[in-house]
C-alpha cells in the first residue's frame, strides 16, 4: 500500500481543516478531536490528539504577513497564549471537557491519566519569514511549526510513536541547559539531522551552540538509503489498514487498536511483512488444511495471525484465534501481551477481520489448565510456525 493517501499540501484558508484531516489519517479517527469545546461553548483548541497517556494540543493559525514579510508579534503571542490556556484548562482547572468520537460517542478528558503533554503552535501563513523551534510560555515548552514544516513532519513522522519521540527529543535538545540554535533554513534541517543520526541529534546533544546550514533536508531526500527506506516502508501501510479496521472486528476495538498502533513506522513494516508473507503462504496452501497460522514473538508482545474461512458470525474462527493466543501466552511467558488477528485463508479484494487482545501480567493455575486443555485437544500446536524476519530500517542496498 502506497503512502499517497497520507500526503497533503497546506493551502490558504483551508489550512486548519487540512491539518485536521491529515492528523486523522496519521493518528486515526479514534484519537483525533477537531475543535473540542469547553462547557462555555468556546473552543479549547483547534485540534486535540489523545493517545493512551499522551495528549497533543494544537493551535493552528493562518496568519497574514506585514510589510516586512513577518508575522505581527501580537498575533503570534496570541496563538501561544491560547495554547497555554488550553493546557491550563485541562491540567490546572481540570475543566470537564467533553470529546466526541464518531466511533465511540461522547467522552470526557481525565487529566489524571495523562502523563505527557505536547503543545504545538502551527503558524501556517503564506510565505512566512518566521522560525523559532520552541517558545517557552508560562513555563511550558511550545513547539512552533511553520507551514512548510507542518507539511514535512506530518508526512515524515506519521505514527504516534515516531511523532512524539521527535518532539520529546527536540525538547530535551533545546530546553535542557543553555544551548543556542541557529538554523539557516527551517526546522526541516533539524529533522534531517534527527533522521540521519538514527532518531537522535548526534554530536549536537553535547554542543552549547548549534548552527545548521540550509540543504541538510534536501540532501537527505537524495540519499540512496533514505530513498530505499521510503520504498520499503510502503508495505507498512497495510498495518495501518489493519488498525483502522479494528472497530469492525472487536467490540473493545479502541483498546485493541491502541495496542496495534503503538509500533513505529519501521516496526509496522516488519509486522506487515510477516503478516503478508503468512497470508500469501496461506493463499497458496494446498495441504487441504482449513486454516493457516503464524506466531511471532517480539519485544513485550506476541502476535498471532490466523487465516481461516468461516461463515458469519465466524464463531469457530474467533474461538480458534483465542486458543492460539492462549497457546502463545504459554509458549512465550516473557511476553505478557498477546495480539491476535484473523482473516480469510484466501487473499480477497475485501476481507473480514477478527481481533483478540490478551493482557495477562500474571499467569495463573487456571490459565495453565486452559492452555493444557487446548494443547491436548488439537494437534496444531505440536509444530507451531514461529515467524522471524531480518529487517534493516535503512538498507544498504
Amino acid at each position: 500500500m502506497k503512502k499517497d493517501k497520507n500526503y497533503f499540501q497546506i493551502k490558504g484558508k483551508n489550512a486548519e481543516k487540512i491539518v485536521q484531516n491529515l492528523a486523522t489519517k496519521t493518528f486515526f479517527t479514534d484519537w483525533c478531536y477537531p475543535n473540542p469545546l469547553l462547557p462555555s461553548g468556546n473552543e479549547l483548541c483547534d485540534l486535540l490528539i489523545m493517545f493512551d497517556e499522551t495528549v497533543i494540543i494544537w493551535q493552528i493559525k493562518d496568519l497574514k504577513l506585514d510589510k516586512t514579510g513577518k508575522y505581527k508579534k501580537s498575533e503570534v503571542d496570541t496563538n501561544l497564549r491560547q495554547i497555554s490556556g488550553a493546557w491550563r484548562q485541562i491540567f490546572e482547572l481540570q475543566t470537564p471537557i467533553k470529546l466526541i468520537n464518531p466511533r465511540r460517542g461522547e467522552e470526557v478528558i481525565d487529566p489524571k491519566k495523562i502523563k505527557k503533554a505536547f503543545l504545538i503552535s502551527a503558524l501556517l501563513g503564506e510565505g512566512e519569514d518566521y522560525f523559532s523551534a520552541i517558545e517557552e510560555v508560562k513555563g511550558h515548552d511550545v513547539h512552533v511549526f511553520t507551514r512548510d514544516f507542518t507539511q514535512i513532519v506530518l508526512n515524515e513522522l506519521d505514527t504516534i510513536s515516531d511523532f512524539c519521540l521527535y518532539l520529546e527529543r527536540k525538547e530535551k535538545l533545546l530546553t535542557k541547559g543553555k544551548r543556542s540554535l541557529i538554523v539557516l533554513g527551517g526546522e526541516e534541517e533539524l529533522l534531517g539531522i534527527y533522521i540521519r543520526e538514527n532518531k537522535t541529534f548526534g554530536d549536537f546533544e553535547n554542543a552549547d551552540n548549534i548552527v545548521l546550514e540550509e540543504g541538510i533536508w534536501k540532501n537527505l531526500q537524495k540519499d540512496p538509503r533514505y530513498i530505499k527506506k521510503k520504498k520499503m516502508d510502503e508495505i507498512s501501510y497495510g498495518w495501518d489498514s489493519i488498525i483502522d479496521r479494528a472497530h469492525e472486528g472487536s467490540p473493545k476495538y479502541e483498546i485493541v487498536a491502541r495496542e496495534l498502533a503503538r509500533p513505529n513506522r519501521f516496526e509496522r513494516r516488519y509486522l506487515s511483512k510477516v503478516f503478508m508473507d503468512a497470508h500469501i503462504r496461506s493463499h497458496k496452501d494446498i495441504s487441504g488444511a482449513d486454516l493457516y497460522r503464524r506466531i511471532m514473538p517480539s519485544d513485550g508482545v506476541t502476535y498471532c495471525f490466523l487465516f481461516m474461512d468461516d461463515p458469519e458470525p465466524r464463531e469457530r474462527r474467533k474461538s480458534m484465534l483465542l486458543a492460539i493466543c492462549y497457546f502463545a501466552r504459554w509458549k512465550f511467558p516473557h511476553n505478557k501481551k498477546v495480539i491476535g488477528i484473523a482473516t480469510e485463508k484466501k487473499l480477497r479484494p475485501t476481507c473480514s477481520y477478527d481481533y483478540v487482545l490478551m493482557d495477562k501480567p500474571v499467569w495463573t493455575e487456571k490459565d495453565e489448565e486452559i492452555a493444557t486443555k487446548i494443547r491436548q485437544r488439537t494437534s496444531m500446536f505440536k509444530r507451531p510456525i514461529i515467524g522471524q524476519a531480518d529487517e534493516d530500517e535503512y538498507p544498504l542496498r
